[in-house]
């Protein structure tokens, strides 16, 4: 039966097949008869079919969801709390800009019980596969600079960030991160408040290689300027360009012991701002 709720919760979550099989690494088709049977024991449809893709949950599967979600969330506390040492196993998706600027002064400050007592598994990807990681359980946790909503999330802000048009300004080649991450979304933002549609435009998914390549006299970017070298010149730009670094995590999360950990990072994270 676990299985099957578990299979649920991934659909209800995706609204998607294909999305929930990939979570739970398991076929698409296993998920239709997990799916199946979970209805047949139940007695209730779970989901309204529009089309092949399409899924929105019934009245029913809404409330299954509630009470599913806090079976598993029980399940997970019991699992973790039985027959493991008492060290915290923590990954985290951190994004790269917050990689390189916060989190090295974040560790720096955090007391040594606060980790001295866990393991902490960090990789960097952009903002919206963050996303994606923690609503999946691949991360614990997420810290990103992206303005990301979702129904399941809950967001901290942690830090404070000002974005800046850096490297040779009179260069026509633009050199824009990859779609997904926060620059991203700021350096669009710049170019329809400018109307600039870029004639010659390089899409690098690596902030230190944009920072390396300005330092070149390469081109011109949205960047951080807590990233640049004294070298790069740059040009500040509207307060709109502020923007903030946050922590992100499951709404659902109910792991005291994870908890205590993600609110000591959040108090470290803005007593560095302040």
């Amino acid at each position: 039966m676990f299985k099957l709720l578990q299979t649920f919760v991934a659909v209800y979550e995706t609204r998607s097949f294909s999305k929930a099989a990939a979570q739970r690494f398991i076929s698409q088709p296993t998920v239709s008869v997990h799916i199946q049977q979970l209805e047949k024991e139940l007695g209730a449809q779970l989901f309204h079919r529009n089309g092949r893709t399409e899924f929105t949950p019934t009245q029913n599967g809404r409330l299954l969801y509630q009470k599913a979600r806090h079976l598993l969330d029980e399940w997970q506390t019991v699992t973790d709390s039985v027959g493991r040492d008492e060290r915290l196993n923590i990954s985290i998706g951190v994004s790269q800009t917050s990689a390189t600027v916060l989190l090295p002064k974040l560790f720096a400050q955090m007391r040594s019980e606060q980790l001295d007592s866990v393991d902490v598994t960090i990789e960097m990807h952009n903002s919206e596969e963050i996303l994606a990681g923690v609503l999946n359980h691949r991360f614990d946790f997420g810290m990103i600079e992206k303005p990301i909503t979702h129904d399941y999330i809950l967001r901290d802000e942690v830090a404070v960030d000002q974005l800046v048009l850096a490297g040779n300004l009179t260069d026509q080649r633009w050199l824009v991160r990859e779609k997904g991450s926060g620059v991203y979304h700021y350096t669009q933002q710049y170019f329809k408040q400018n109307n600039i549609v870029p004639q010659h435009a390089m899409t690098i998914s690596n902030n230190d290689v944009i920072v390396r390549m300005l330092a070149q006299n390469v081109g011109k970017s949205i960047v951080s300027i807590q990233s640049l070298t004294p070298d790069i010149p740059y040009q500040v730009l509207p307060e709109t360009f502020n923007r903030s670094f946050y922590m992100i995590r499951l709404s659902h999360e109910n792991r005291a012991e994870y908890m205590k950990w993600y609110n000591q990072v959040v108090e470290t994270a803005r007593q560095l701002r302040d």
